[in-house]
């Protein structure tokens, strides 16, 4: 806002139509404009001054609808970011009138072309408690992840009803994984989790402290390596003789030698000519064979908490085997793996990969013991970060944070220092 005192409204007029950029943004941005010059100044020439006439508090809601189709993406940003924090003000019955022209602008904007403009509304709406549903619900159906995401794990205005909807129609993994994390999770919505999930979304929703789960949900989470037996009540507990976890859907239960042995001829085959050395050709095989046996491993029953304890103590607990388990999607494994090996609770692992936060994820790795490589395949498999978000290595193996950087990063999830 400007400092400078008020000028006179004949002159303001002026300014309005025929002052040069910077005196009419300086209006524009003024607390002591009338708000018709605002309206007037809303179909300005200039981008700046009508992100200025955004802005300001004094700007009319009848100006709202006319922004809200502004040609500039960044306006209808700022519109977007404004129209949400007055929210809780427009609740109140007596602005009735005002509130229906903001809800209308807000509903163009939720429908703008421009994904940028979407994620701007959908990011801040996130936080807002009183939202109006059918804005949340256009936002939450949006196929960009970026404008779905924080309303479908932040924004309580979403109904149990327009959640299972949503769920019904088999959505991308990430789409169940935000629903999974959200603060409150009815049993209906947890069992349509399980249901229509993969491990992910399992892991999240098993570690969820707000999550009201089912018998039937307790159970089928625990027979997939993602909740302890011991969680569940007696008549929950699955038989011992019984089965073990499932395989990931990628990976085999069982891997004869005969087979390994012709996939390791496969590979052998398929890399020559490749450029590589005898010595890269045989890094590439034994890998694919490893990971082999250890999809081989999934039909043993055994589950993930266990199966990471029994390897720590035979001291084969190490950054290739969580790799081993990320390429076959057996993430309740690599979460289990990364408590023993970082010595932090399993909890915290589970709410650092659920952030999606490249720095806190990397701190992680880096916490276990991990190479920069294992840290981003952590990031990609590990907490489904995106391929452009990923945090890549400096100088091409070095971490690129500082250990107190990193330190800080643990911190905020009360991981003190060792």
């Amino acid at each position: 806002m400007s400092s400078k005192p008020s000028i006179d409204y004949e002159t303001a007029k002026t300014v309005a139509a025929r002052g040069d950029v910077a005196a009419r943004v300086e209006l524009a941005n003024s607390p002591h404009t009338r708000p018709e010059l605002l309206y007037y100044l809303a179909d300005d020439d200039d981008e700046r001054v009508r992100g200025a006439v955004v802005t300001n508090a004094m700007t009319p809601v009848r100006a709202f609808g006319r922004l809200a189709r502004d040609p500039s993406d960044r306006v209808r940003t700022l519109l977007a970011e404004k129209l949400t924090r007055l929210l809780p003000d427009l609740s109140r019955p007596e602005v009735g009138a005002m509130r229906d022209v903001a809800f209308a602008a807000l509903e163009l904007l939720a429908a703008d072309q421009v994904i940028r403009v979407r994620s701007a509304l959908s990011s801040a709406l996130a936080d807002v408690e009183c939202a109006p549903p059918k804005l949340a619900v256009t936002l939450a159906r949006d196929v960009a992840r970026d404008v779905a995401g924080p309303v479908l794990r932040w924004c309580m205005a979403l109904s149990d009803e327009e959640l299972l909807e949503i769920l019904s129609r088999r959505p991308e993994p990430w789409v169940v994984e935000a629903v999974a994390g959200r603060r409150t999770v009815s049993r209906p919505v947890g069992d349509a989790v399980v249901a229509v999930g993969d491990h992910e979304s399992w892991a999240t929703l098993a570690g969820n402290p707000g999550a009201d789960l089912s018998p039937k949900a307790r159970r089928l989470l625990a027979e997939k390596g993602h909740m302890p037996i011991g969680g569940l009540p007696p008549e929950e507990v699955p038989d011992s003789n019984a089965p073990g976890p499932a395989a990931p859907p990628a990976g085999p239960t069982a891997v004869s030698q005969r087979l390994a042995s012709a996939v390791e001829d496969a590979i052998r085959d398929g890399l020559a000519g490749q450029g590589l050395d005898r010595a890269g050709v045989e890094a590439v095989v034994t890998a694919a064979a490893r990971r082999l046996d250890w999809a081989a491993g999934y039909g043993s029953g055994e589950g993930a908490t266990e199966k990471a304890a029994r390897l720590a103590a035979a001291g084969g607990l190490n950054e290739e085997v969580v790799c081993d388990a990320l390429s076959w999607g057996d993430r309740g494994f690599a979460q289990a793996a990364l408590a023993l090996l970082a010595r932090v609770p399993a909890d915290a692992v589970r709410r650092i990969l659920a952030t999606q936060s490249p720095k806190a994820v990397t701190a992680l790795a880096w916490r276990a013991g991990f190479s920069m490589r294992g840290a981003r395949a952590l990031q990609a498999r590990g907490a489904g970060i995106a391929p452009r978000k990923l945090l890549n290595a400096r100088l091409g193996t070095d971490y690129p944070m500082t250990e107190v950087e990193m330190h800080w990063h643990l911190e905020l999830f009360d991981i003190p220092p060792k």
